[in-house]
């Protein structure tokens, strides 16, 4: 069942239309009737996010409503065929009732999630009735609200395990089903634990659970993060439904010392990254001492120098060339932009992913024959030679912007080179 999930959750309608035949066994109730369902648009900010949380749903070939009322005890089901939504077995009723319907089913499992966004529509539950009793002679209008919200999980360190569960007052969520004759659903739960999302690894996974009722979200038995705030119990009225919320597990900015009795800040700018120090060593090394292990490294044993491996690539610190030759961010790694106050230059790293997007990571530049180099050493090494992190660019005094000719670990750099230390906690 494929869907389309955006950033942006806005207005989008459902018609559903039925063709209607005789049916000579039951002359005073018609089959097959027209049924327009419009899913409400909540816009509003969601309170632990750290973007604007909306989403837009649309519906998909395949995709089912299940409608029923309460005169009768099942559900009618109609399918969209790719124009519209369809039913051969709906029967209008002899009296007046309350419709409701339910996408997509009348029972959502929530266990065992894949974790994709493509995949949260399969379980985005949404619910509506008509606002009067009618027979459905003349059609039938419902408003379908959300009635589910969604958290973005970000694991943030390699080879983590993620075993997201949910619990209730009544105990750990593993469902949602339809509350017969109201706009709604009801939690299902189970006694013992219940795993919505279960991965391997970093990264950013999507995960569907109940909105509007108090609920508490663990990574196995420990709590997740709200940017650095653990949490791990919402308020008695729950999440917003249609909204998501970014959760991690784990900081992703904090601070260490080091063994000259500073306290260094520390950012990740993205899911497995490393965490790189927001400040360089105060003096300027070669890569033999860059590459010091344990007590003997510059700041001591809880940091070091990051590999190129580890810095460098797509969805890590990465540039492609534009048209005109030079370099520029690239869509999936950090946003950057070279900033000049005066004779200050600085290259400022920006997160792009969830969990992220507030992180920034500052490198400073060195001079040299009117070129800025904003390099640090990698404790990388080829044929013999040192690895450096370069990052070289010019100042246009026409445009008053920066053109940036190299953003790559090198080649080749002598190891006696004095260069900048830009060091990553240990862990």
């Amino acid at each position: 069942m494929k869907k389309i999930l955006y950033s942006v959750f806005m207005l989008a309608t459902m018609v559903l239309a039925a063709c209607s035949s005789d049916d000579t066994t039951e002359p005073a109730v018609k089959r097959g009737m027209v049924l327009k369902a419009n899913v409400e648009d909540t816009d509003t900010r969601a309170t632990i996010t750290d973007n604007e949380g909306k989403w837009k749903f649309a519906f998909a070939e395949g995709d089912v409503v299940k409608v029923g009322n309460d005169k009768v005890e099942s559900y009618y089901t109609f399918t969209n065929d790719g124009t519209v939504f369809t039913s051969t077995d709906a029967l209008q009723t002899t009296k007046a009732a309350t419709w409701c319907a339910y996408f997509p089913g009348e029972t959502i499992s929530l266990e065992n999630q894949s974790g994709d966004f493509a995949a949260v529509a399969n379980n985005y539950a949404l619910a509506g009735a008509t606002a009067t009793a009618t027979t459905g002679s003349d059609g039938l209008t419902v408003t379908m609200k959300a009635k589910a919200a969604v958290l973005c999980i970000v694991g943030v360190k390699d080879g983590e395990s993620l075993d997201i569960n949910v619990k209730t007052d009544d105990g750990y969520v593993s469902g949602l089903k339809a509350d017969k004759n109201s706009a709604d659903f009801k939690v299902e739960t189970k006694d013992t634990k219940v795993s919505l999302l279960s991965k391997q690894g970093a990264g950013v996974y999507y995960v569907v659970v109940p909105a509007g009722v108090k609920i508490s979200v663990y990574n196995g038995n420990e709590p997740l993060y709200s940017g650095d705030k653990t949490m791990s119990t919402t308020k008695a009225d729950g999440l917003k439904a249609g909204k998501y919320y970014t959760l991690t597990t784990g900081k992703t900015t904090g601070s260490a010392t080091n063994k000259l009795g500073d306290t260094i800040g520390w950012v990740q700018l993205w899911p497995g990254g490393p965490k790189f120090a927001t400040q360089n060593v105060k003096e300027e090394l070669d890569w033999y001492e860059a590459t010091k292990k344990d007590d003997g490294y510059v700041w001591g044993a809880n940091w070091r120098t990051p590999t190129a491996d580890e810095v460098y690539g797509e969805g890590k610190l990465y540039a492609a060339h534009n048209e005109n030759g030079h370099l520029q961010p690239v869509a999936g790694s950090p946003y950057f932009k070279i900033i000049k106050e005066g004779e200050h230059v600085t290259l400022v790293f920006t997160g792009v992913q969830p969990g992220y997007t507030k992180n920034t990571l500052t490198l400073y530049s060195k001079i040299v024959k009117d070129q800025y180099y904003f390099d640090f050493w990698t404790s990388s090494e080829i044929n013999g030679y040192g690895k450096r992190f370069i990052i070289a660019a010019e100042y246009d005094v026409d445009t008053k912007g920066f053109n940036i000719g190299s953003f790559w670990p090198s080649s080749f750099d002598n190891k006696k080179t004095k260069d900048l230390v830009r060091p990553v906690l240990a862990e």
